[in-house]
């Protein structure tokens, strides 16, 4: 759950940059969209950190942010459409990581990550159609 909450967290930082960041003619589709997945981001990431307190999983938030904020460096925020391709492959690296921890998780945890997988879903939906214009 480890890496999900540094992915979560680094989506989070890179969604927010791209949306103070946003310009430009779809300026303001953009800029609420990217506030509307910082803000699940941030729900998701708060979800699994207090699930794996609630676990009595061993858990360093500092080098959780750490990590996170190195990844989320690497997310190309020069545009929006760059910002929504970063944002875009990042979503479905979580995805992956999701799908891999679901094996060995309990069923609290699975049903968590099960909500994230379908909210992982939704939002590559959007994002592909935003790219596709």
């Amino acid at each position: 759950m480890k890496t999900i909450a540094i992915m979560l967290r680094a989506l989070q930082f890179g969604a927010h940059n791209a949306h103070n960041l946003a310009k430009g003619p779809t300026f303001m589709e953009d800029h609420e969209h990217f506030a509307d997945l910082y803000g699940a981001y941030e729900g998701e990431y708060d979800d699994v950190v207090e699930r794996m307190i609630g676990l009595r999983v061993g858990i360093d938030l500092i080098y959780i942010n750490k990590m996170a904020m190195d990844l989320a460096a690497s997310m190309d925020t020069s545009s929006s459409s760059a910002s929504f391709s970063a944002i875009l492959a990042a979503d479905k690296n979580l995805m992956a990581a999701v799908e891999a921890e679901s094996g060995s998780a309990s069923l609290g945890s699975q049903d968590l990550l099960q909500k994230i997988a379908d909210a992982c879903e939704r939002r590559q939906y959007k994002i592909q159609q935003r790219l596709d214009i």
